[in-house]
Order: C-alpha cells, then sequence, then structure tokens
C-alpha cells in the first residue's frame, strides 16, 4: 500500500497524459479521413513504414487509425512508467538507505517484491483505463460507429506486454545496486524488441521469427483489427509470471546485509 500511496501523484498525471493523447488520437480521426489521396499517400511509403501499417485501406476507419496511431506503440508509452518504477522498486530501496527498515519488518522478501510489482502494475492498469474511457468517449463524440467493448479491449491488450517489461525491470532491481542499471537493461531489451519486429515486418529473411518476437505477441491479441489470439497474450502474462518469480527468488537470496 505504501508503494501504490506513492505512485499516486505520478499515476495522476500519468491518467492525464494518456486521456489527452487518446483524445488527440481520436478528435483528429475526421480530419484524417476526409483528406484526400490519403490512401494513395500512404502507398507512397517506404516498405517499412507500410509493413507496420498493413492494410492501407484500414486507415480510413477510426479502427484501423488507432490500431496504428495508439494501440500498436502503446506498449511502449506505458513502458516509459513501468520500467521507471520498477526498476526503482528494489535497487531503489538500496540506493535511498530504506533496505534496513524493509528488512526489519516481519514479512517475507518475496512478498515485498510481488506487492510492489502489484502496485506498479495496478497504476499501469488505472493509466490503460483512462486512455479506454477516453478513447470510447471521444468516439461517441465524433460519431464514429465502433463497438465500445472492443474498444476497450484493444486499450487493455496494451498491459501484458507491459507488465512483463515492468516485471523486467523489477528482476534487474532485484540484482543491480543502482536503479539506473535495471532500467537501462530493461529499456535496451524494449528498444531491440520492437526492432526486431519491425526488420521482421519488412525483411522475408526474419518472417520465421515471430514466435521470438514480443511485439508480434502484443499485435495477435489485438481484438479490432482480425481475429485476436488469446493463446499470444496468455503467453506474455506467462513470462511475466516467471519474471516476477525470479525477481523474487533473486531478492530472497540476495544479502542485504553486508
Amino acid at each position: 500500500l505504501k508503494t501504490l500511496a506513492d505512485l499516486r501523484g505520478t499515476m495522476v498525471a500519468g491518467s492525464l497524459g494518456m486521456a489527452l493523447i487518446g483524445a488527440v488520437n481520436v478528435l483528429f480521426f475526421p480530419t484524417i479521413q476526409n483528406m484526400e489521396g490519403l490512401v494513395a499517400f500512404l502507398d507512397g511509403l517506404p516498405p517499412v513504414f507500410k509493413a507496420m501499417i498493413g492494410d492501407l485501406s484500414a486507415m480510413v476507419r477510426l479502427e484501423g487509425f488507432l490500431h496504428v496511431k495508439l494501440f500498436d506503440p502503446l506498449p511502449l508509452l506505458l513502458a516509459i512508467f513501468g520500467i521507471a518504477h520498477g526498476s526503482q522498486l528494489l535497487a531503489g530501496e538500496i540506493e535511498h538507505k530504506h533496505v534496513d527498515l524493509l528488512l526489519s519488518r516481519p514479512i517475507r522478501r518475496w512478498r515485498v517484491v510481488l506487492a510492489k510489482f502489484l502496485a506498479v502494475a495496478s497504476c499501469l492498469t488505472v493509466l490503460a483505463l483512462a486512455l479506454a474511457v477516453t478513447v470510447v468517449i471521444c468516439a461517441r463524440v465524433i460519431g464514429a460507429e465502433v463497438d465500445n467493448g472492443r474498444l476497450v479491449l484493444a486499450t487493455l491488450n496494451g498491459l501484458p506486454l507491459t507488465w512483463l517489461f515492468t516485471a523486467l525491470a523489477l528482476l534487474g532491481s532485484s540484482l543491480a545496486a543502482h536503479p539506473r542499471r535495471a532500467a537501462f537493461g530493461a529499456a535496451a531489451v524494449v528498444v531491440l524488441s520492437y526492432v526486431l519486429e519491425t526488420l521482421r515486418l519488412v525483411s522475408p529473411a526474419l518472417a520465421g521469427w515471430r514466435s521470438v518476437s514480443l511485439f508480434a505477441y502484443h499485435k495477435a491479441g489485438y481484438p479490432l483489427v482480425g481475429v485476436p489470439d488469446p493463446s499470444a497474450v496468455m503467453i506474455l502474462l506467462g513470462l511475466a509470471v516467471l519474471l516476477v518469480a525470479a525477481a523474487c527468488v533473486a531478492w530472497e537470496r540476495r544479502d542485504l546485509v553486508s
């Protein structure tokens, strides 16, 4: 609860920021939709951008537009919050000399790790819900005929991958002496994962690498374009659970007394 209370200010600011991003994307969609020659313009883009967009004709519909502009990069936006705070959860206690107070409580170390992760994961969920509610409201404002439930699910689809990145930062925080090292390590994985997915889409030689692309699993769970794959979501959630478990074990075994 203390971790959750410490994050209140950041959570409110982050929710407002996500709501603003959602409102701008949806409210400006009619302007984009009415642009003459939009599909022809998109068709002239370099192959890498066309591969990232996918079905070019879908861009004239709100679902396709949000798929490219908002929901695809959503884990990157949420990962900024998740990694920044996940890397501070344990290594930050050491850096700020609070670890003695933490160890003095009659609570198993693994429970402390789990509680801290759940606090950050809860904040990320609030941010995603703030975005979802804003997108639904703004879609009604512009009169878009979109299933509100699927819009909410599309937003929440960004959470499993974000939780995975947060869990990775938590694992780094349980091992590193400084939060910056944990943050840089997790951020490097995020960047490399996104670059891999981009290269996979444009290079036939990497087409078979889908099974190791985290962002490919994220896209497979997207409910607005095509048929979502629940197994992809479960894989991301499973990996996040494994990373949290590894962080619990690492923190239990770490020598914090010397």
